[in-house]
């Protein structure tokens, strides 16, 4: 494994806590720089890093936060199902999603839960969620479902799953009518007719696919289907000012880009973490300027 961090503080002592994020890669991560400024602001003992975990390691990397008495780790890709067969108790959420992104120490007891639900809502609802609109998600791997689940606890009826692969957005259709009986949805493939009929009619689209990632050129959406009236959420954020966001605000619509969903998804962990609620402000505002010295 091997250890970065791009806010080493003075005062670190042998009673700091330590947290930190795993993944492979995990060095690029911004979950340090955002972790790091909250944990200032509120005046906390404590400092966040990051790991690269291969597959091989994950087990060691899990019982080694017990050995070395690390509190809480967030997990990024490939880690967030094959990490659930090493943790003791598992959040019904967590559960529900077949995914763990965050761990919590608790005296050698390891306890595992999900913030990409409550981020993505809680992303969403800064801007206004309304139940009663028809939402097209792009995607059918953890974030789609982890978006598609998170809207449909806060009582949305109406989704139109658009996926490459047609089986995989049948997949998730069949699991939210699972969880939530009664509801409206649809699978589409991307490109299909029957998809740009969805997105025309629906108020929120939402990207959860790579298709925007490291990328100014492509978009899952043509922007003819936009309005101004729609709501647009790419869960990306490198870089900030994809197609699919380029398009939406030159047409007038309500963005949201990926770098919230990340601000909030650390702020749900930073309470599993410390127990307070954590300044959004404080944790943006160092992930922006972050974004800014990456680019020089």
């Amino acid at each position: 494994m091997q250890a970065f961090d791009r806010d080493i503080t003075t005062g670190i002592t042998g009673h700091t806590s330590l947290y930190c994020i795993i993944g492979m890669p995990a060095h690029h991560s911004l979950s340090p720089t955002i972790q790091n400024a909250a944990f200032k602001k509120h005046g906390i003992d404590a400092i966040f890093t990051a790991f690269d975990v291969p597959k091989e390691q994950l087990k060691n990397a899990v019982y080694g936060q017990i050995a070395f008495g690390i509190k809480g780790i967030v997990l990024t890709s490939p880690h967030k199902q094959a990490v659930m067969k090493y943790i003791d108790k598992i959040d019904k959420m967590a559960l529900e999603l077949g995914a763990v992104n965050t761990i919590i120490n608790k005296n050698g007891t390891l306890y595992g839960y999900n913030t990409d639900e409550p981020g993505a809502v809680n992303a969403i609802k800064k801007y206004g969620l309304e139940r009663n609109a028809k939402y097209s998600i792009f995607g059918a791997g953890g974030a789609a479902r982890a978006i598609a689940f998170g809207l449909a606890h806060e009582g949305v009826k109406d989704f139109s799953i658009i996926n490459r692969t047609a089986t995989h957005a049948t997949e998730l259709v069949r699991s939210l009518k699972k969880r939530f009986g009664k509801i409206s949805v649809r699978s589409f493939e991307l490109g299909a007719r029957e998809s740009i009929s969805a997105l025309k009619d629906s108020e929120y689209i939402i990207n959860a696919t790579n298709i925007t990632l490291e990328n100014k050129k492509f978009s899952p959406v043509d922007k003819g289907v936009l309005k101004s009236d729609m709501v647009i959420f790419d869960a990306n954020y490198a870089p900030l000012d994809n197609k699919l966001i380029s398009d939406a605000k030159a047409k007038g619509c309500t963005t949201i880009n990926g770098l919230e969903l990340l601000v909030y998804n650390q702020a749900v962990a930073f309470k599993l973490f410390t127990g307070q609620e954590a300044d959004y402000d404080t944790m943006m505002d160092a992930a922006l300027r972050e974004l800014k010295k990456r680019k020089k």
